[in-house]
């Protein structure tokens, strides 16, 4: 039986949202094809936009060509929802999110990449769940869908039963293939992997592209020194006296210099370290709230809770019976 995917493009799309994770079935197809699995096409594709003909990408001199306006189309089994720098354009469209949520409630599959989450966000479809886009969009999720928990590391999740988001850009393939996986097994999805040269499950999270992290890019390499030192001493004093001493910057100096590099406070900074190890920690071991507190420096289990809280509106104990892959 043949399983109907179609992509959503539209003005200033992201090439490679749309791309990437349709080479990722049609892939999946040739390879079902080559070893007498599949008779006929496992998956038929079809890329579809407001108009059917050109449609210009945020990638310079590239286009892709839609078949038919996304009205035209009355079902499917999988409904890909690219991302790119047109998202706010294609969201404002009511007809468009009407189609949706319509094309939704008749069973159909439904996966954003990128920043095509935040179009099923201002479609309705993410409220009350839980959901995640490229790490530079966490706020804009949150503020479309106010009601949704957004999970900040995920590369892929599985919304609800028949809804997923990824992360930016290549991550959608790392989705097509999980989707691929669902479809058929895991031996078909370890052969498209080995094709595409992917990994079957990427390792980390999205947190390693994080903003935190993103503040170590500039030029300053006693700050850059510092802190690559900090991530491995989160229990340490890492207060803006201590810090500003071992780069032999007084106090206020030292403040100021690491706001203009960084485009964050060093407290900030700090706090954002100490948050992503322990969400790691939830994740990946058992320990007991309080160790994990103590190993990441923040010294309660009050203190932690405030912190996660503060940045996910959960309780530690809450994210890790969610998200905890620890045996």
């Amino acid at each position: 039986m043949i399983h109907k995917v179609v992509c959503l493009a539209y003005q200033d799309v992201q090439v490679l949202d749309v791309i990437g994770p349709m080479e990722v079935f049609g892939r999946a197809t040739r390879w079902l094809c080559d070893q007498g699995r599949s008779s006929a096409p496992a998956y038929e594709l079809e890329i579809v936009a407001e108009q059917a003909g050109a449609v210009l990408t945020s990638s310079p001199g590239i286009v892709v060509q839609a078949q038919r306006s996304w009205r035209q189309v009355q079902q499917a089994d999988t409904l890909l929802i690219a991302g790119g720098m047109g998202w706010e354009r294609a969201a404002a469209d009511p007809e468009l999110r009407s189609w949706l949520r319509r094309i939704q409630a008749q069973g159909t599959r439904i996966a954003g990449v990128c920043t095509g989450a935040l179009i099923l966000a201002r479609a309705g479809l993410l409220d009350g769940l839980r959901a995640t886009t490229h790490w530079a969009y966490f706020d804009q999720l949150r503020r479309l869908a106010p009601n949704c928990t957004v999970d900040v590391d995920a590369i892929y999740l599985q919304v609800n039963e028949r809804l997923y988001t990824s992360a930016g850009v290549t991550a959608g393939m790392d989705m097509a293939l999980g989707l691929v996986q669902i479809d058929h097994d895991a031996g078909v999805g370890l052969a498209v992997a080995q094709e595409l040269v992917m990994f079957v499950k990427r390792p980390g999270g999205q947190s390693q592209f994080s903003r935190t992290l993103a503040t170590q890019a500039h030029d300053d390499d006693r700050l850059a020194a510092l802190q690559t030192w900090m991530v491995d001493r989160l229990d340490a004093d890492l207060s803006v006296p201590e810090l500003a001493a071992r780069v032999n910057m007084s106090p206020r100096n030292f403040a100021r210099r690491f706001q203009q590099a960084c485009g964050v406070s060093p407290a900030r900074y700090v706090e954002q370290l100490r948050f992503e190890a322990a969400r790691r920690r939830l994740e990946e071991s058992e320990l007991p709230l309080s160790r994990i507190a103590e190993q990441v420096g923040l010294g309660s289990t009050e203190t932690l809770r405030r912190l996660f809280q503060r940045n996910l509106s959960m309780a530690p104990q809450e994210y890790r019976r969610r998200f905890s892959s620890a045996d």
